[in-house]
């Protein structure tokens, strides 16, 4: 898991891009929603919308250069299923570092909100579930066009979306907590052993 984590890291910090980048989309996205003046009501809105766009975007990439330098092949032949467990952990665990963490701390300072340790924990597991389904899309489309992700993916996204509104939006938190946290389990579980089969016939 170190070994898998550290070259995460490694890669993350070689593209300087895979950390402007992200925070650059969802900075530009969130001020252009703020500078319209919607609202203070909206705000939790936009900072899903700006999310949800970021993360889409960065997931296209997550399995596109393991792929053609072949790193994901030598970890199939590798045989272990721990190992392809401990990648795609590795790189949760580095964008939940570099990436959720700043965004889930930029949303709460651009509205103006009092950061508390459980607001601030709703949007990095929000941020997490969004990026587990997304790199399933990526998964599937790895050998096709990754625009597929939208289509394929965001319609199981509409109930979690419809969570998320009564959560940010209509502001019942203590109602909703529990199912924010119920699938977030479920794409850390099932979604994530989805990806890991799905990775292992796109290889082959």
């Amino acid at each position: 898991m170190i070994k898998s984590l550290k070259r995460e890291i490694k890669i993350f910090f070689l593209m300087p891009k895979n950390i402007y980048l992200p925070l650059s989309i969802f900075g530009v996205i969130f001020v252009i929603f703020l500078v319209m003046g919607i609202g203070d009501s909206f705000n939790y809105a936009s900072s899903f919308i700006a999310s949800f766009i970021t993360i889409f975007i960065i997931s296209e990439g997550t399995f596109k250069e393991d792929y053609t330098n072949g790193y994901l092949e030598q970890k199939l032949c590798e045989g272990d299923q721990l190992n392809m467990t401990f990648y795609l952990a590795s790189k949760w665990i580095t964008n939940l570092i570099f990436v959720f963490a700043p965004i889930a701390f930029l949303s709460l300072v651009f509205q103006s909100q009092q950061i508390s340790i459980k607001i601030y924990c709703v949007y990095i597991i929000m941020l997490s579930t969004i990026y587990f389904f997304f790199n399933l899309g990526s998964a599937i489309s790895l050998k096709r066009n990754n625009s597929l992700n939208a289509i394929l993916i965001i319609p199981l996204l509409i109930p979690f979306i419809i969570l998320i509104k009564g959560i940010f939006v209509d502001g019942n938190l203590q109602s909703n907590i529990w199912y924010l946290f119920a699938y977030f389990v479920f794409s850390a579980t099932f979604i994530f052993y989805t990806i890991l089969k799905i990775l292992k016939i796109q290889i082959r």
